[in-house]
């Protein structure tokens, strides 16, 4: 079972996925973890935007939704499981 929600938004005909999860701001293992998805996307030519929108949930949105690969996909599945205990 997924640790968070995806729902893909469509604006002017181009898919945005938003993918929403819990952070425990407390835990120095999960916010290390979300600094891991930044530095990743860092590394990159991609775009995304975190939205802390509150103190427990987080948003990431990935737009163009098509440059992302499996690959990335994957890798912020594995690192939502560590933020998302």
């Amino acid at each position: 079972m997924e640790k968070f929600e995806l729902e893909v938004l469509e604006v002017k005909g181009e898919k945005i996925e938003t993918w929403k999860f819990k952070v425990n701001t407390d835990d120095k293992e999960s916010i290390s973890a979300l600094k891991e998805i930044v530095n990743y996307i860092n590394g990159t030519d991609k775009k995304m935007v975190i939205d802390p929108i509150d103190t427990v949930w987080t948003y990431i949105y990935l737009y163009p939704t098509n440059v992302f690969t499996k690959e990335d996909k994957d890798f912020f599945k594995e690192k939502i499981n560590v933020i998302v205990k």
